[in-house]
């Protein structure tokens, strides 16, 4: 059972198309402004920098095409970094933090010298993922460059966006340049689907999160072209960031360790029920003595 099954799952995984590209690299040059950037490590303004990158599509992609954003090592997973939000205060239950698990991003001091109540507060929105990306597409068919829209709706999971995420706008979340994480929400916390999707933790420290969906085939050949608006500070902690589009089957998205798996274990099941079946065979176990068994029976 298993080596079909595993048979199949590798066939799905073999039809799965995908294509990627780090950026991070290409796009550095000039992210840090000044000396007390390149000081401090720090993102004055979320300016950052535009860079491109180009793909090359090796097969054909069927609709829809799926467009990630991949980061490494970026530890969400941690303890301290999964405590640091109030999910009270997401889900519009209170204006101010639910927990003190928001330290050290629970308040802040603006532009004022007032102390303000971050909302939303807390390590994972204030590092909000806010690179953006504008792609386009050539062709053998069209060789001028044309537009290639992405879907950006209907990336979070429908639960999320009912149970934990209000219908209201941030305040005092990341709107001061010197102090600035990652990314702004754009508009409330439950329409910025791209906060939503960040705010659901990765397990690893090498993950993936949707961007959004391309609702066109990409023939093969075809050359998608990556304008980046390169905003995340990733060289503070020594990441890497990537950009990925792929297609899915029945079983997801591209991982081939499901099938082999299966085909390892059903070949291992093979060997050994071989080795099982010759010793069998060949070299059985002696039958004991019928005689000796019943002078045994008549003594006791």
């Amino acid at each position: 059972m298993f080596v079909p099954l595993g048979a199949a799952c590798y066939a799905a995984n073999r039809n799965v198309v995908e294509v990627g590209a780090r950026y991070d690299d290409a796009c550095r040059d000039g992210f840090f402004a000044n000396d007390a950037e390149v000081a401090t490590r720090a993102q004055t303004n979320g300016e950052g920098t535009e860079c491109e990158v180009s793909l090359v599509v090796p097969r054909t992609m069927r609709a829809p095409v799926f467009v990630y954003y991949e980061l490494t090592n970026f530890h969400q997973n941690h303890r301290r970094f999964v405590k640091s939000r109030s999910d009270e205060q997401l889900a519009g239950e209170t204006s101010a933090p639910g927990n003190s698990f928001c330290d050290p991003k629970a308040v802040r001091t603006d532009e004022n010298g007032d102390v303000v109540k971050i909302d939303p507060c807390g390590l994972a929105a204030w590092s909000y993922f806010n690179d953006t990306y504008a792609l386009e597409m050539t062709t053998a068919v069209e060789p001028a460059p044309r537009a290639l829209p992405v879907n950006e709706r209907g990336i979070a999971w429908p639960s999320d966006l009912k149970h934990k995420f209000a219908d209201k706008a941030p305040r005092h979340h990341n709107d001061d340049p010197a102090t600035r994480g990652g990314g702004a929400v754009n508009g409330t916390l439950r329409s910025d689907e791209h906060f939503v999707v960040w705010m659901r933790t990765a397990a690893m420290s090498t993950f993936r999160k949707l961007w959004g969906r391309i609702e066109e085939d990409i023939p093969e050949g075809a050359l998608v072209t990556v304008r980046v608006n390169n905003r995340f500070n990733s060289y503070k902690y020594g990441g890497e960031k990537r950009f990925v589009l792929s297609t899915t089957s029945w079983l997801g998205g591209k991982n081939a360790f499901l099938g082999v798996a299966y085909l390892v274990v059903g070949s291992l099941c093979f060997g050994a029920s071989g080795v099982f079946a010759y010793f069998a065979m060949y070299p059985p176990r002696a039958l004991g003595d019928v005689a000796e068994f019943m002078s045994t029976a008549r003594r006791d």
